[in-house]
């Protein structure tokens, strides 16, 4: 549920992520990826219940 748009090598992460471990997982991803200059993180960590929402 991660989106990624890669634009003139700036990266940016969106979407929704169940745990913060997730969230450094894909920008450390991100950042190890050849000709990538940045990486923003747009992320927001869903609670349990927002599964219900977007299933």
């Amino acid at each position: 549920m991660i989106d990624v748009t890669v634009n003139a090598g700036a990266v940016q992460l969106s979407g929704a992520i169940f745990d913060e471990r997730e969230r450094q997982a894909a920008i450390v991803a991100a950042e190890n990826v050849a000709g990538v200059k940045a990486v923003r993180d747009n992320l927001f960590c869903a609670g349990p219940l927002s599964v219900v929402l977007v299933s």
